[in-house]
């Protein structure tokens, strides 16, 4: 008698991330020292205090429960040199970034999700995604209209380098902090207008978050279908 063939090694494995090799405390650790040392200045230069707030600001509005940061950034192009905002803002971006990935690739390397890995919307994504991995990263990080949020997951998935993610976080988060802070400049928007904005923005992503989880998810790994084999005939 033949052996028969396991039919689970036909059925593709979806994507799965590495986990991460740094202790899990680390990240958090970094940016709590540094918010202790951005209140510290913000104490001690009161004329830079915003700037100096803005710091643990964009850990938050980076971070994988974002707060509006654009209207921030709108309001403080007047009160200091663009080039400073953007030095403050992309440093702040990349020490979240590393804590964001490091979270997803924690999560996405479990077998609890598995459907999502193996869900063909996901497929779809990132086969799209591959085509240019880091100009489609550098454009969400830009544009405002296109959600960078899905792109760590993609980037996560692909096991993709954090080297090139995290250069595309600088030139693209970079170029985005420069024009929202000349946006300042140029139109003087005034604060509570920003405030206001920045407070519907928020509504609309919890809205939206909470349309997300009440959406059914189904995994769609591929079935193999097993066909019967007749019984040999009996003479």
């Amino acid at each position: 008698m033949k052996d028969e063939k396991d039919i689970t090694e036909l059925v593709p494995e979806p994507p799965r991330a590495l986990p991460p090799a740094v202790p899990v405390w680390l990240w958090p650790a970094v940016m709590l020292v540094l918010t202790a040392v951005a209140f510290a200045g913000a104490h001690w230069q009161p004329s830079h205090s915003r700037l100096w707030l803005f710091l643990p600001y964009s850990f938050a509005g980076n971070s994988l429960a974002p707060l509006p940061y654009d209207p921030a950034v709108v309001y403080l192009g007047p009160l200091y040199p663009v080039w400073l905002i953007v030095l403050v803002g992309t440093v702040g971006t990349v020490i979240i970034e590393y804590w964001n990935m490091e979270l997803l690739a924690r999560l996405l390397s479990r077998e609890g999700t598995r459907g999502f890995r193996g869900h063909r919307i996901t497929g779809w994504a990132l086969y799209w995604y591959r085509k240019a991995p880091f100009w489609t990263l550098v454009s969400t990080c830009i544009l405002p209209i296109i959600p960078h949020y899905p792109m760590r997951f993609l980037a996560v998935l692909d096991n993709y380098p954090m080297w090139k993610y995290q250069g595309s976080v600088i030139l693209g988060r970079g170029l985005r902090y420069a024009l929202l802070a000349q946006l300042g400049i140029a139109l003087r928007v005034p604060p509570v207008i920003l405030f206001s904005l920045g407070l519907l923005f928020l509504g609309i992503m919890i809205f939206k978050m909470r349309q997300m989880n009440r959406a059914p998810i189904e995994a769609t790994v591929p079935v193999v279908p097993i066909v019967p084999v007749p019984a040999p005939e009996t003479s």
